[in-house]
């Protein structure tokens, strides 16, 4: 990581943990590629407990450079700081520990956004954290039950099925449109299966390309089917792709997984 990124995050870090209320601050790790790509950011995750500091406040406080939004709707700033972007999120420590008492009573449901909320408690840089909070979590993290596998695989093989006849359907009526989307989903939910398959959280959706390829267990043939599906070429029209998917969904859906 250049000195220049690692001097900025600090800057913020040191504010931000003597706010009175937070527990942890994380970097993740799309400040480690070069900050000439175009997916760079110094992205910051701040844990907290109870009341988040008002917007205004956290304006007046992390004057650092330009301030270019805050989120009226999720807690979130955005700054360009000596011409690189940064983005802070804030998270609130309660509702970590209750959705890991759900997934640990075997209560928890997989949802679309998927388990990338776990991957950044679990792969980011600590910059700050206080208590034995996070430790704690990461701890609780590092064994889920063995269930909380087959439930998200158990969802992601339904998602699967569906999202391939929207493909057939789309492809059938020739709708461009409702076949980007349901390719799209279908993409995800695929991801989301072979992530799970191999007892890892997902990355965020810029990584998954290059992630996913690299997963240890994988499907035969599964990568060159996956590159087909993604590339851009007139002799792979939809048609073809769709040929291509049911491929990738019939060698997924045979997997055995029951652990």
């Amino acid at each position: 990581m250049k000195k220049k990124v690692e001097r900025i995050a600090g800057k913020f870090a040191e504010i931000i943990s003597g706010w009175n209320n937070v527990e942890a601050i994380i970097l993740g790790e799309a400040a480690e590629i070069e900050t000439i790509d175009p997916y760079f950011n110094i992205n910051l995750d701040i844990y907290y407990l109870g009341n988040l500091l008002p917007r205004n406040d956290r304006k007046e406080k992390l004057k650092l450079g330009i301030m270019l939004e805050t989120s009226l709707i999720f807690p979130e700033d955005k700054f360009l700081v000596e011409d690189l972007p940064v983005r802070v999120r804030y998270k609130e420590t309660a509702r970590f520990g209750l959705i890991l008492k759900r997934i640990e009573d075997r209560l928890w449901v997989f949802r679309e956004s998927g388990t990338n909320m776990f991957y950044r408690l679990t792969r980011g840089q600590v910059l700050f954290s206080k208590n034995d909070w996070l430790k704690t979590i990461q701890k609780r993290l590092e064994k889920p039950p063995e269930d909380f596998w087959e439930i998200i695989m158990d969802s992601t093989r339904f998602s699967i099925e569906f999202y391939l006849n929207d493909l057939d359907a789309a492809v059938y009526r020739n709708d461009r449109l409702f076949y980007l989307h349901s390719a799209a989903s279908f993409i995800k939910s695929m991801c989301s299966f072979l992530f799970a398959y191999n007892k890892q959280f997902e990355p965020s959706s810029r990584m998954l390309y290059e992630r996913v390829k690299a997963l240890p267990r994988l499907p035969d043939e599964f990568i060159g089917r996956f590159e087909s599906f993604l590339r851009h070429d007139m002799e792979l029209p939809p048609k073809r792709k769709r040929e291509i998917a049911r491929l990738m969904a019939k060698s997924i859906l045979s997997l055995q997984y029951r652990f």
